[in-house]
């Protein structure tokens, strides 16, 4: 049985949990100084057929990790270490709220990011030289959802549960939304950490239109950047490219994992009453 924390160690979670907001706020705000005008016209501009094809790739290289995909994607061992690592952590804090701790757990995560990108650049690289065709789909969406998978074993989450399967996507679908539509994707993947963390009904099961969604925005990232890059559609993608998307799953996971993780711990927290729960507002009085 989880025991509750006290008043005391539930003020070290919201301030930890304000930080975790404000990094969130720059990161929403966030626009690249140079906005090539160009770049935001060659959406409009990628032909249809190569469109359809590629989202179609992407549907079925989603449908083939998540119904088959798990042991193939952990098979390193490395989101097993970072699961191990999270336990004991948690069992310090089942002993006792340490700012130490909560600093430990984001350490985790973080060394999970830097190792995930260096794997997806090489394996990007090897893609790179020998050229990325249909086949080779489900290799880089693999190292996306690893990357992901990490870093929410990270602070405690298990891909391996069916309910998670539908947290990931909303994480992927705030990674790669446009600028324009990032704060919504955000409030989206709010709403679905509050739901799973106050243990309330939600159908687990991914849609067609889940995947739909995310295959598609990947798809745009993709051809955008090889038109830019003047190569063909099935040219090299190349390790850079794999960094970057990388570099955007990890970011949004790791944001959203600690804030869901964060959320969790204060609803066991004694004081924290429902009506602040359900709107996930901070109460006044504990700012830094």
């Amino acid at each position: 049985m989880a025991r509750i924390y006290s008043k005391k160690e539930y003020i070290l979670f919201v301030r930890e949990m304000r930080r975790v907001q404000r990094e969130e706020e720059k990161y929403l705000a966030y626009r690249p100084k140079k906005d090539d005008p160009n770049k935001r016209s060659l959406k409009d501009r990628i032909p249809e057929k190569t469109y359809n094809l590629l989202e179609g790739a992407f549907e079925k290289g989603f449908r083939l990790l998540f119904d088959k995909g798990g042991g193939i994607i952990e098979k390193t061992g490395s989101i097993d270490k970072a699961r191990m690592r999270f336990e004991e952590f948690d069992a310090s804090l089942e002993r006792m709220v340490h700012p130490d701790t909560l600093r430990a757990i984001d350490k985790n995560a973080s060394s999970n990011v830097r190792s995930g990108k260096f794997v997806g650049t090489a394996d990007g690289t090897v893609l790179g030289i020998f050229g990325m065709g249909m086949p080779d789909i489900p290799i880089f969406l693999g190292l996306l959802l690893k990357q992901c998978y990490e870093i929410a074993a990270s602070y405690g989450y298990d891909y391996r549960d069916l309910d998670e399967r539908k947290y990931t996507i909303s994480v992927l679908k705030l990674a790669f939304s446009p600028d324009e539509d990032k704060e919504e994707a955000s409030r989206e993947c709010d709403d679905l950490a509050g739901i799973m963390e106050r243990g309330e009904y939600f159908d687990p099961e991914l849609s067609d239109q889940d995947i739909k969604d995310i295959a598609g925005v990947l798809a745009t990232e993709m051809l955008v950047a090889k038109f830019i890059q003047g190569l063909t559609f099935f040219g090299v993608v190349g390790g850079a490219f794999n960094y970057r998307l990388m570099g955007k799953v990890s970011k949004a996971a790791r944001l959203k994992y600690k804030k869901r993780f964060l959320y969790g711990r204060m609803l066991r927290c004694e004081g924290y009453h429902e009506a602040a729960a359900r709107s996930q507002e901070l109460p006044e009085g504990t700012e830094e």
